[in-house]
């Protein structure tokens, strides 16, 4: 998985456990905020949780965090926060739950023949409250002139603009974050039984007064978590999901073969293909030896930094690229002449040639950038076979020093993207033969 969850692992909020339970049965690795690690983490943060100077700084760069605040204060560069009550599927299913919660609470609680409510606010959140209390007398109190006509339209007499009768509802239930009540009023309103506050911070009300005693008045967050933990998190999952669907980039596998004097360009190049695509590295037994052009440990080091990925090394590794259906194709960069020949011979005894061979048995393209010293000799057979069949194509090449030697030729690095976005369309850029460098 590119990203590990991460969350308040000491959080009284129910939803949390079972959230982290949904992400590990779906493959992800889970760890607390305070812990280290260097990989990205899709981070959910709570309702109301209060977030330390520190938290910040343990937020890896390119990490997503989640959370039900419209914004965060103190975003590193590089980290993304996303909004859950963005998503309208969200709000909705949250809102769902929280009138349901509701609904169980005044079930439990109120036993009184007046079956008499007030919503203040006429948003999301009080069409979802409608729905479960159909059977009881409702009332609206609108704050949008635009909405008035409508609600008049549906309740008549019982939807009030700006000011209500707070004294004729039993219960009363707001949804909306702005003053209701001055504390001079309350002694108008002995007939109020409870009133249940669902709205953020600062709430409805204003509890300052002396009368507060006299009043049931309850402050209600997070109902969904305390009443529906594993509904709760699942739509907050759904969400998370969607988000990462909607803006995953296409994957890609990354074959890199034994050609160690292409290993210092072909960094430049993986750093623009991971700007878009989702990039997992598969390096050859040759290309993973000491060399006297990098450091070989070195350079893995910088492909798992740039990627995100461990790398694949071994043939069953390889192998199971194949149950990966949102792989999009492979590219074999640098590609020696060796892996040339035995792609054009179906040998498959490396991890690059079995995950080349896992992705064509799916109909998936296949982009060569060779790099080889007998391009116009030894290998020219090899490389006119792959150019002949169907899913293989080649980023353009030229000679690269015909004088010394007049046989090599090397790709055009700065082509290999726009060659690779070409042949998921499946086109062979053109033209593929270029003059000498």
């Amino acid at each position: 998985m590119e990203y590990v969850f991460c969350c308040n692992q000491s959080s009284t909020d129910a939803r949390v456990k079972e959230l982290e339970k949904l992400f590990t049965e779906h493959g992800y690795q889970t760890r607390d905020f305070a812990a280290q690690d260097d990989q990205k983490g899709i981070y959910y943060l709570e309702p109301r949780i209060n977030l330390t100077k520190n938290f910040w700084q343990n937020v890896v760069k390119g990490s997503l965090v989640f959370g039900y605040q419209t914004s965060v204060a103190d975003l590193p560069d590089g980290v993304t926060y996303v909004s859950l009550n963005s998503d309208q599927q969200f709000i909705v299913e949250n809102n769902d739950l929280t009138a349901q919660a509701l609904k169980k609470i005044v079930d439990e609680n109120y036993h009184s023949k007046n079956r008499k409510i007030l919503f203040c606010g006429a948003g999301k959140l009080t069409a979802a409250l409608e729905k479960v209390f159909h059977d009881w007398s409702v009332a609206v109190l609108n704050f949008n002139w635009h909405k008035q006509a409508e609600l008049e339209a549906k309740y008549g007499k019982r939807a009030y603009f700006e000011k209500a009768p707070f004294g004729d509802y039993p219960i009363i239930v707001n949804t909306i974050p702005r003053p209701l009540m001055k504390p001079a009023s309350w002694s108008k309103y002995k007939n109020t039984q409870v009133i249940y506050d669902l709205a953020s911070s600062p709430f409805g009300f204003d509890w300052s007064g002396a009368e507060q005693k006299n009043f049931n008045y309850q402050i209600l967050p997070g109902l969904p978590g305390k009443y529906f933990p594993r509904e709760a998190a699942k739509i907050a999952f759904d969400c998370i999901q969607r988000y990462l669907q909607l803006h995953a980039k296409p994957a890609l596998v990354l074959c890199i073969t034994g050609s160690a004097c292409s290993f210092a360009r072909l960094i430049s190049v993986l750093e623009d293909l991971v700007a878009r695509y989702e990039i997992y590295p598969v390096i050859s037994p040759n290309g993973c030896v000491p060399n006297r052009f990098v450091d070989n440990l070195t350079f893995q080091d910088e492909i798992r930094r740039l990627t995100g990925h461990e790398i694949i090394t071994t043939i069953a590794g390889a192998e199971r690229l194949s149950s990966m259906p949102d792989l999009r194709g492979t590219i074999v960069f640098p590609a020696t002449g060796n892996t040339m020949a035995k792609l054009a011979n179906g040998i498959t005894d490396t991890c690059v040639l079995m995950a080349v061979k896992a992705l064509l048995r799916n109909n998936k393209p296949c982009v060569i950038g060779l790099a080889t010293n007998d391009a116009l000799s030894g290998s020219a057979k090899n490389i006119g076979e792959l150019l002949t069949r169907r899913n293989y194509y080649f980023v353009p090449f030229r000679q690269d020093n015909p004088t010394a030697k007049p046989y090599s030729c090397v790709c055009d690095f700065g082509q290999v993207v726009v060659t690779v976005e070409a042949a998921l369309h499946g086109q062979q850029i053109q033209p593929l033969l270029l003059g000498v460098i």
